[in-house]
């Protein structure tokens, strides 16, 4: 299959080479950068993966020898429809014999498993000279309880028109980040121990400004991209997690809450969505990575109530105990989910939909003369084999002073994957609708889509657009057209 998607995937990166010189075009600092995206796809039209006997092959029968409860050798259908690793991210069960999943897609635990799943699933060809250190990262898991990955993601984007004035049309910045898990008691039971920690950096990149901070240019109402600001070397996050036969557990330390709450599963700026609204949900204001904690229960297998408290003044470069403990302004949030039961998934993992209700609270932040203000969403997502559309509503009731950036929001969309017949490629489409908490902003439209590929086990690439339909800060313009292309490397 793969050797035949190397030349069905031809006219798709035809268009995705056009789309990156069109980006770069004009801006000589960026040129470079086009060559080196060029070249990669290069690489990947020429390369010929051999369908039975390649790495790839073997590693894949070794995992489904392995896998006891997964379909059994000769089910071709069965094997196709569950192997993405989406299907095993859900937070009302645990994809993990050894743990309750607590995590979106973007999380830690998330983002090893699936970087563990590309190297078993489809790609266009493979590095040479890489098992070893996935010998040695293997055997580490397996002898101590220690997982690791490291990983560099790129975004650029370019953005049609501008405000008024001496502006940036473009942005590029990147993230570094090396995370990982220790499971310190508890191995191979129901009730395991773990520690969870992030080191990160972000920046710009060859630009006056990181693409964060491109809507501040063009008028949109928020960030066309999320995550991709700057961040100074930090731990992110530093965390202890204890799991009580599989049913009930907590986390507390230096959290994330974008990665805990309000489960979408297309929550990913690195491998989806990359628009600060999809990625964050901006009817709730979860805070920055800092201090916090959480208790989840599942009464029954399909359903979960998880409840968390945060510090509303966190900060990613700061450890955070003077806010908290100085201010004692804190974030609430409650949510119930349960999974509707649609479609029939994987025997022993998790079921592939989740329906879920967020009620949320935030103190008064003094400091920062932002009010107090609370709010709620109501989401819902449901995949019918390769397809996974999803619908989500947010309401905060906090006025233009509240903490939450939009007072109503609707998001709607579909991802698709097994594109051109390559299980970890995807394209996404969704559309939003956003009315601001801030009466004279008038509201505003976007869609945003996405197109990723699976080069190597450990490359992803692909380009992102994002349309928005009379921008809400700039009333010259009735459409805004936001191109990107993004990549990242995971090791």
């Amino acid at each position: 299959m793969r050797g035949n998607c190397v030349i069905i995937l031809g006219a798709p990166r035809v268009v995705a080479l056009g789309f990156i010189h069109f980006l770069s075009s004009g801006d000589r600092r960026l040129r470079g950068l086009s060559i080196a995206y060029l070249l990669a796809f290069a690489i990947s039209s020429t390369a010929v993966a051999e369908p039975s006997n390649g790495p790839a092959s073997t590693v894949a029968q070794s995992s489904e020898e392995a896998e006891s409860t997964g379909p059994q050798e000769g089910d071709e259908s069965d094997r196709l429809r569950y192997k993405d690793p989406v299907i095993t991210i859900d937070p009302s069960t645990a994809a993990r014999s050894d743990r309750l999943r607590f995590n979106n897609p973007g999380s830690i635990q998330f983002r090893l498993d699936r970087d563990e799943e590309a190297r078993r699933e489809d790609f266009l060809f493979q590095i040479p000279g890489v098992e070893p250190w996935y010998g040695f990262k293997d055997n580490l898991a397996e002898d101590y309880g220690f997982r690791f990955g490291a990983s560099f993601s790129h975004l650029y984007q370019r953005a049609s028109d501008t405000l008024p004035g001496d502006r940036e049309d473009n942005a590029s910045g990147y993230e570094l980040n090396i995370h990982g898990t220790w499971t310190l008691l508890g191995r191979q039971t129901d009730s395991p121990t773990i520690a969870g920690f992030e080191i990160l950096r972000i920046d710009e990149l060859g630009t006056d400004i990181p693409p964060a901070s491109l809507f501040t240019q063009t008028g949109s109402l928020y960030p066309t991209a999320a995550a991709f600001g700057e961040v100074e070397t930090s731990i992110s996050e530093l965390w202890l997690q204890q799991i009580f036969q599989k049913r009930f557990g907590f986390r507390a330390g230096k959290i994330f809450p974008i990665t805990a709450y309000d489960f979408f599963p297309l929550k990913n700026f690195r491998l989806d969505f990359v628009d600060a609204n999809s990625v964050a949900n901006l009817a709730i204001p979860l805070p920055d990575r800092g201090l916090g904690g959480f208790v989840m229960y599942r009464p029954q297998p399909k359903a979960y109530v998880r409840l968390g408290v945060h510090d509303a003044n966190a900060d990613v470069e700061e450890v955070g105990f003077n806010s908290l403990f100085d201010e004692g302004e804190l974030f609430k949030i409650l949510e119930v989910g349960f999974d509707p039961g649609l479609a029939e998934g994987r025997p022993g993992a998790p079921p592939p939909g989740d329906v879920h209700v967020s009620f949320w609270h935030q103190d008064e932040r003094d400091d920062d003369n932002v009010d107090d203000g609370w709010g709620f969403v109501v989401s819902g997502s449901q995949r019918f084999g390769d397809f996974l559309p999803f619908l989500r509503y947010g309401y905060s009731d906090s006025g233009s002073g509240g903490p939450a950036v939009l007072e109503h929001m609707v998001n709607g969309g579909v991802a698709i994957d097994d594109i051109f017949g390559q299980s970890n490629d995807r394209i996404g489409v969704g559309f939003t609708w956003a009315e601001p908490g801030n009466g004279a902003v008038d509201d505003q439209w976007a869609i945003d889509g996405f197109y990723r590929i699976q080069v190597t086990p450990e490359l992803t690439f692909g380009p992102t657009l994002q349309v928005v339909i009379d921008p809400a800060r700039n009333d010259d313009e009735d459409l805004l057209f936001v191109g990107g292309i993004r990549s990242r490397i995971a090791f």
